[in-house]
């Protein structure tokens, strides 16, 4: 059986390839030592490279209904600051409406408290009108225009007040498939089963004519006000409360993912500098052999 003649290419082209490949594993080594990142390509790991996207892009989605949910988060907080501020415009009303009906006031006191009203009013529409950012938050889905336009009489004051707003809701996602409502229209909050608006120019006009008597139908009303603005407040504190349960949730969830993309791309340093420094060692040592017997001539064998 003849023996495998072993020549000096096949040899030199081993030594070489060896070279390369102990090269290639100190370059890997060394990106990682650089990157921090065990895997930095498909081909590094493909089945953790894989997770990878999957658990990055969940992360994008996650700060994407975060983002809804911090854009979103004022609009809430200052509608909720809005009606709490209308109930103590009409808790106001109420004492002075009081104060007119008792049957004991002269006209000129009846006017002054009607001058009041008529400044509660004013202060009513500027709640119903109120701007955040540059959409008006009581206008349902038409927030670049004013939600309320008003009448005045010869006196300059308001006579009659309308809604130029809609009664749609808008919605923010703030999951896969979950989505949340963050406003309340004006028509709804405002002049659902009462219109707010009309009671305080009944109140003021009943007064200027000095009909006390029919402050008793104006007193009925400010309890449906009360209660109408009551539910305004619920539902509008439930909303804050269910955005802030969402954001927490959402931060929570994606500091795990963070930490399951940490253990799937990171690389343990201790472990990659003793496997470099193994590998270190190899290199040198294919590079001594490769040049013992590479440098070998023509001489040597005739020696």
């Amino acid at each position: 059986m003849g023996g495998v003649r072993v020549t000096q290419g096949v040899i030199a082209s081993r030594v070489l390839n060896n070279i390369q490949d102990q090269t290639r594993r100190i370059f890997k080594l060394q990106e990682q030592l650089s990157t921090g990142l065990r895997v930095n390509s498909p081909s590094d790991d493909p089945i953790d490279a894989r997770r990878a996207i999957n658990t990055r892009s969940i992360i994008a989605k996650n700060t994407q209904f975060m983002r809804n949910i911090s854009n979103a988060s004022p609009f809430v907080d200052e509608a909720a600051s809005s009606v709490q501020n209308m109930q103590e415009i009409f808790q106001r009303a109420r004492e002075l409406t009081l104060q007119g009906a008792n049957g004991t006031n002269g006209q000129a006191q009846l006017d002054a408290i009607a001058e009041e009203i008529n400044q509660l009013l004013e202060s009513a529409v500027a709640e119903g009108n109120h701007n955040t950012a540059g959409r008006y938050i009581f206008a349902g889905t038409r927030t670049r225009s004013e939600a309320y336009s008003v009448t005045r009489n010869a006196q300059g004051q308001i006579d009659s007040v309308t809604y130029d707003g809609n009664d749609e809701r808008y919605e923010i996602g703030i999951g896969t498939e979950a989505t949340i409502t963050v406003n309340e229209p004006g028509s709804i909050v405002f002049q659902g089963t009462q219109d707010q608006f009309q009671t305080l120019i009944d109140i003021r006009d009943n007064l200027l004519a000095g009909n006390t008597d029919g402050l008793q139908t104006q007193l009925a009303e400010l309890d449906d006000v009360d209660r109408q603005l009551g539910r305004g407040v619920s539902r509008l504190g439930a909303i804050q409360n269910r955005v802030t349960r969402a954001s927490e949730d959402l931060t929570d969830f994606n500091f795990q993912l963070e930490r399951v993309l940490s253990d799937r791309l990171d690389a343990d340093f201790t472990e990659v500098i003793v496997e470099f420094n193994a590998q270190q060692n190899a290199f040198d040592a294919a590079l001594n052999a490769g040049a013992n017997i590479v440098q070998r001539s023509l001489l040597d064998f005739l020696r």
